[in-house]
């Protein structure tokens, strides 16, 4: 059995996902999407972050070969200080590659490449399963660090290496963790070849884990992990092994919201506070703009005033409504040009959102967000851009304080999960469903990596999305007033 990086920080994670990915291995997931775009953004940085470093040679052969990469990695490590990829294997089956391994005299350093903007506790572990295996290996390690984007790098022409990263020592950390890598690989390397399945806990933070579908198998759809606090819904299932909300005494429940969707599971009802829906939407003025954005993401500023990660909105859907259950007017902006998209979204939306009546959002901390920076960078339009903030009114409000909660919410107020609650209209199906889909597509989109075809498709399919974000608050907003007057 052989032991990776990545099964050292599973197993670090959960000893029974390790278990599962070496045994059951038609278990493991394929890569959706996002997955593989984070890939890709973590191949960009690491490209980039090498020049950090100038004078450094890659070990140039395939990844798999891990006995050739390390064979070579000890020939260039006796003529060249700086090597990337470097790679060592132990007699254990123990092997990793290190993103870059700097000689510093008789030592060397290790430097971990990351796409973050901090530090992460994992980066800790990561570097000392790296550590352990190199010195292992004949290799003295000084230094440990992680290099990570710098979030307060603010991109002004070409691009400064520089200034984008950060190095960041982290030995102290790592050799606090010196005996208990050693004790975990050990361990590791002995449950790999366990005939049973380790007799881990189910418990809420499995749900992020590539093997949930099957550890979760008998999760229902609604859990006492939707409804309560983690630890909470830890603590009962921990105690019974149960994980349905029928089983949960009262005592469990620490809100007031807890209790409502309590309630509303067990007895099947709709939960409704008139007054607290009365009095919100007395707080309206019409003409209502009902208002969404679309945000893209680069780890990498891709353009002057941004930074690492900078969220800059590339669309916008506006559906314009006069009286209560009125005709709507849609008015929607796309930018469809490989260039900075702010600039012209601002000025559309000012001239679009008049100067009175109140515009809906879902969630205002994004859009009013968004709205302050296209202010601070547009000084000709701050005036006009902070006055649409100025009339923002959130329709997540009503849903999230429970002013009407349906049990088809399973305890989010999310609008995904909203909308289908009290309408026919959902996500399902729709070839962008989500943000992430609508990011991650435009974002190839700005890297030249569709073709028109694609391109044409995804906008079509963007103007779809967006517009039905600002549609479904239309909807929502008809089902508070009919909720009210009953």
């Amino acid at each position: 059995m052989y032991l990776s990086k990545s099964d050292y920080l599973m197993g670090v994670d959960c000893i029974k996902a390790l278990w599962l990915k070496k045994n059951h291995k038609e278990l493991i997931p394929q890569y959706d999407e996002t997955t593989l775009t984070t890939f890709d953004i973590g191949n960009q940085v690491q490209n980039l972050a090498r020049n950090f470093y100038p004078k450094g040679l890659m070990i140039e052969t395939e990844s798999w070969d891990i006995e050739k990469r390390a064979k070579l990695t000890k020939e260039l490590s006796k003529k060249n200080n700086v090597i990337f990829e470097a790679t060592a294997k132990l007699s254990n089956g123990c092997f990793c590659l290190i993103d870059i391994l700097i000689k510093k005299g008789a030592t060397w350093d290790i430097i971990e490449i990351k796409s973050a903007s901090s530090v992460k506790d994992y980066y800790i572990d990561d570097l000392a399963f790296q550590k352990y295996v190199f010195e292992n290996a004949g290799y003295p390690i000084k230094h440990c660090k992680v290099l990570h984007l710098n979030k307060d790098y603010v991109r002004h022409g070409a691009l400064n290496i520089k200034q984008l990263f950060i190095e960041e020592d982290v030995t102290e950390e790592v050799l606090l963790k010196k005996s208990e890598v050693e004790l975990n690989i050990k361990t590791f390397l002995t449950y790999q070849t366990m005939s049973d399945t380790p007799k881990i806990p189910f418990h809420s933070s499995c749900s992020e884990c590539p093997f949930y579908s099957y550890c979760g198998r008998d999760v229902p759809e609604y859990s006492i992990f939707d409804l309560l606090s983690a630890a909470k819904a830890d603590e009962f299932y921990n105690n019974t092994h149960s994980c349905n909300i029928e089983d949960l005494p009262l005592s469990y429940c620490t809100t007031d919201k807890q209790l409502i969707d309590l309630d509303c599971f067990l007895n099947n009802k709709i939960h409704v506070e008139k007054n607290k829906i009365k009095e919100w939407l007395a707080g309206l003025e019409y003409p209502l703009y009902y208002l969404d954005y679309e945000t893209v993401m680069s780890a990498i500023p891709m353009y002057d005033n941004t930074s690492p990660y900078s969220q800059i909105p590339f669309q916008f859907s506006l559906h314009i409504q006069k009286a209560p259950h009125g005709e709507l007017e849609h008015i929607e902006f796309l930018h469809q040009e490989q260039s900075d998209p702010r600039r012209n979204l601002a000025e559309t939306l000012v001239k679009s959102c008049g100067k009175k009546g109140s515009v809906v959002v879902y969630n205002q901390q994004f859009e009013k967000t968004r709205n302050k920076e296209l202010a601070a960078l547009f000084p000709d339009l701050s005036k006009d851009i902070l006055a649409i903030n100025e009339r923002i009114v959130d329709q997540l409000i009503p849903f999230r304080n429970r002013y009407l909660y349906s049990p088809k919410q399973k305890s989010s107020a999310s609008i995904k999960y909203v909308l289908p609650a009290f309408s026919n209209l959902s996500y399902k199906g729709m070839n962008i469903a989500n943000g992430g889909d609508a990011m991650n597509k435009y974002l190839a989109f700005l890297e030249g990596k569709q073709t028109d075809e694609e391109s044409q498709q995804m906008f079509t399919d963007l103007f779809k999305y967006c517009g039905q974000d600002t549609y479904a608050m239309v909807l929502l907003m008809d089902e508070l007033y009919k909720w009210a007057e009953k």
